[in-house]
This record gives C-alpha cells, sequence and structure tokens, in this order.
C-alpha cells in the first residue's frame, strides 16, 4: 500500500511517495519514502524535480543530519506546539538553542560559532549572539511563563500514577544573587542552589523542576515538592526519595490527618542514625537465613519484612543485606581497627555491615523492594546528563529571571534527548546518533539546499525515527 505525504522545509513543500512494509525485527509497519518533488499543484498532483547542483554555484557545505533529526523528533512528538503556545515568538530561537545543548554542548557564547556552520540557520532562523541569548533566558524565565509551561506539558507527557522519584543535587556557584547562599555540598560548606528534579518512574520523564536557596536543607524540601505537583494535577501517587528527605514531619504529612488512611503512599531510605533503624536490625539477626534470599539482577540479597507502627499508622521496615558489601565493608573494618581499641556498640556496628533499611507504607513482595527503591537511580542519571553532557555546569547568569530560563532551557532539551532516546531505541545511544549524522551534510545555493546521498547508518536511524530525510530544501 503506497500514499503521497507532503512535507514544507523552508519556504517549499515537497512530495513523497510512502509504501507500507512489516518489519519483522521491529515488529511493527514502517515506510518507504520516494521522493516525487516540489509540489507545483497539490490538487492535480503534479511534482517537480530540481537538481540545480550542476547549474548554480555552489555557496556553503554545512551540517545537516543532527539538526534535522532533532527537529524533526520535536515536531512529531507534538512537542514543537507545547514550546510555540508558551514561547511564541521565541520558538525558533529555543529550538536552535534546544539543538545546540544536544548536537553540540558547550558554553552559550560560541552557539552563534556552531549554528553558522549548520543548516540549521537556513530553516529555523535565530539571532544567537550572546547578548540576545540573555534577553531570550529573561523572557522564558518570566514567572508567568514557567508557570504557563509546566501547564502545558503535564497536560502533554504521558506520566503514569506508578510512582514520582524525587531527588535534589547541588549547582556550587558564585554569583551574587538570593538563590545563591551557603549550603553542605559533598561534605564541605559552599554556596550554591539546590535543584529539585520529579520524575516519573514508568516514562522516565522529568515532570517537574525547582530550584531552591542553597541554605535550605534537603529534608525540607519533600513536601513543598508534592504540594507544587498538586498545584500542576499531578495525583497523588507513590513517591520514592532518598535518606535526605526522612524526617517525621516530612513523614506526618504524606500520611495525613486522617486515621485510616494514608494521603501519598510512600517509600524512603532510613538513615542509620535513626531509633527505628537500630530496632529492625537487631530483629533481624536470622536474616542470612535462606527463607529471605532473593535475587537483584547479577546480585544475591536477603531481604526481610517487618510491620510496625510509624508515628501512629501501620508501616513496614524492609532490612536488606547485601553480603558482598557486608564482606567489603567488614574487611574495611577490620583493618582500620586497631588490635586492643575498645569500641562501645561494636557488636551493633558489626551487624549493620552491608545493610540498608527501606521504610514503606505499603505492604510489598520481598522480591520487588529492591528494585524498586533502586529506581530511584533514573533520577540520578538524569542529573549527570545534565551536568556532564548539556553544560548544565557552571551557572553563567547573574539574575533569578536568568537562572529560571536557563533551567528551563536545559529541562525541556532534557525531555528532547529522552523524546530521542525513545525513538532510537537501544542499538544505538543519542550521542552516537547524532554524530553519524551530523557527517551528513548539506549543499547550500541561492535559494536551496541540496541533500546528497545518505549512508546505510545514516538511511537506518532516520528509518528508525520514522524520518523522510529530503533531497532539497527551499531557504
Amino acid at each position: 500500500m503506497s500514499f503521497i505525504a507532503y512535507k514544507r522545509i523552508g519556504n517549499k513543500e515537497y512530495a513523497y511517495e510512502l509504501r507500507s512494509y512489516w518489519d519483522k525485527e521491529l515488529k511493527q509497519s514502517r515506510h518507504i519514502s520516494k521522493y516525487l518533488g516540489v509540489v507545483i499543484d497539490k490538487d492535480k498532483k503534479i511534482f517537480k524535480k530540481t537538481i540545480k547542483e550542476k547549474l548554480l554555484k555552489e555557496e556553503l557545505i554545512l551540517d545537516f543530519g543532527d539538526t534535522y533529526l532533532v527537529q524533526e523528533v520535536i515536531e512529531k512528538e507534538g512537542f514543537r506546539k507545547i514550546i510555540e503556545d508558551t514561547f511564541g515568538e521565541d520558538t525558533d530561537m529555543l529550538i536552535n538553542l534546544i539543538c545546540y545543548k544536544l548536537c553540540y554542548p558547550a558554553a552559550m557564547r560560541i552557539a552563534e560559532t556552531w549554528q553558522n556552520g549548520n543548516a540549521i540557520k537556513c530553516f529555523c532562523k535565530a539571532d544567537l549572539k550572546s547578548q540576545r541569548i540573555s534577553e531570550m533566558l529573561v523572557r522564558i524565565g518570566d514567572e508567568d511563563k514557567y508557570r504557563t509551561f509546566f501547564n502545558n506539558y503535564l497536560s502533554f507527557v504521558n506520566y503514569s500514577s506508578d510512582a514520582l522519584l524525587l531527588d535534589i543535587t547541588a549547582m556550587p556557584n558564585q554569583i551574587h544573587m538570593p538563590f545563591t547562599q551557603w549550603g553542605y555540598h559533598d561534605e564541605e560548606i559552599d554556596k550554591k542552589v539546590n535543584l529539585m528534579l520529579v520524575v516519573d518512574k514508568e516514562s522516565k520523564m522529568p515532570l517537574l523542576f525547582r530550584y531552591i536557596p542553597g541554605s535550605v536543607a534537603d529534608v525540607s524540601c519533600l513536601t513543598p515538592t508534592i504540594d507544587e505537583m498538586k498545584k500542576h494535577g499531578v495525583k497523588n501517587t507513590f513517591s520514592i526519595f532518598d535518606a535526605g528527605f526522612y524526617s517525621k514531619n516530612n513523614i506526618m504529612a504524606l500520611q495525613g490527618p486522617d486515621d485510616k488512611t494514608t494521603k501519598i503512599q510512600f517509600m524512603v531510605r532510613l538513615p542509620s542514625n535513626n531509633l527505628i533503624y537500630k530496632e529492625v536490625v537487631e530483629k533481624s539477626k536470622d536474616i542470612e537465613n535462606m527463607k529471605y534470599a532473593t535475587v537483584y539482577g547479577e546480585r544475591g540479597l536477603f531481604v526481610k519484612k517487618h510491620k510496625l507502627d510509624l508515628y501512629g499508622k501501620t508501616a513496614f521496615a524492609y532490612v536488606v543485606l547485601d553480603p558482598v558489601r557486608k564482606g567489603r565493608e567488614l574487611r574495611n573494618y577490620i583493618l582500620k581497627r586497631e588490635e586492643d581499641e575498645e569500641i562501645k556498640n561494636e557488636s551493633f556496628i558489626v551487624m549493620k555491615k552491608g545493610i540498608m533499611v527501606l521504610i514503606s507504607s505499603l505492604s510489598l513482595p520481598e522480591e520487588e523492594v529492591v528494585p524498586l527503591y533502586y529506581s530511584r537511580q533514573i533520577v540520578e542519571l538524569l542529573f549527570r546528563f545534565s551536568k556532564d553532557d548539556l553544560d548544565l555546569l557552571p551557572l553563567r547568569v547573574h539574575k533569578e529571571e536568568s537562572m529560571r530560563g536557563y533551567l528551563l532551557l536545559i529541562f525541556i532539551s532534557l525531555c528532547v534527548f529522552l523524546l530521542l532516546k525513545k525513538r532510537l531505541g537501544k542499538k544505538n545511544t543519542v550521542e552516537e546518533a547524532l554524530l553519524i549524522l551530523r557527517n551528513l551534510k548539506a549543499k547550500v545555493f541561492k535559494d536551496e539546499m541540496i541533500i546528497p546521498e545518505i549512508t546505510k547508518k545514516q538511511r537506518v536511524l532516520f528509518e528508525r525515527c520514522e524520518i523522510i530525510v529530503p533531497k532539497t530544501a527551499g531557504i
């Protein structure tokens, strides 16, 4: 079965014949495209192929494939409409910067240099001078724009009620603005802003970010973040967070005032200095009994469940023992301990080696507890990608609106990265795909670009993302 598809690129519209076939490997319907030409009369289906390469003087050769992929995925996923509805006339500039962050992450001051070597400047025009970028960051960082974006985005993104993953990271900086404050970072005191991220466990898509003054303790950030999620219409759901967020006030806020029901179900790692931690560990002296054994990936673990009263409501403590970690920690302890040293509570110190305790408001099967908790690593990976690959740090802004706009740019780039990853599948990383496609160039003439033959690897990447590559593109 075949049909004709139309695509507008620059100031011209192009026609392609699409033929459907069944991909046995991916087990889904795919399309093979055949270029028909520039649309002369759509109703009469009159098209004209124009090959000007031999007739006109070639002016430039520009990178094409990488930014074309990013823009097409933004369009196909419906993400461009979210950007347009929120940011209006700043849309093209924002998309240019998203492409820059994904294809060539570096300081904003060289964005214009990058753009001059990429075909994006011909069909998605924007002024990427440093001053113009700074002005745009202030505009998109406006509080109303920020709220409008998340209202639009959360109505678009496909998130579940399975679980929310919450975590926080520090952004050290020396910027003179109210949010940069002294606080603990990597066991030292530093000037910083904290960044809170909420991620949907099932889709792995980020749902919200919050920036918080550096002096505010992590434990104080949990309930305001959940409250803000509710303001944006995200329903109460299972929340998973680390020991830094554990406190009596937070747990009671999640439990709610009702004596019978819990307002928000949760799972949290218990700090080792907590009294409940000591009680449940001492009740688990038989944890290495094989009836408590479970498998997590390539690791063999022991998990023992205890029912307990947690601030007036029923909860469950899961004592998790990793025998490999226990051996490593015990060995280090023995090597560092003085031979005749007397240590208070040494039997308990030895007993808790290799152990972590998880607290949940729900009774869960023992084999599901550890995988559920470690799904938090998704947030840590997104933080790492934002810092290392999207050039989140150092912050190069000097007022709150600019910082909010910059963080919003990083957040949107992160969303687009995950949409690209989803379409590409597991055979290629996003970084690898963009590097392969950067080698697809465009030959620029006076009023048109010609895209030469693509390699097999490039064709497979575009087909996997269901993207048609034009033969020519109007400027």
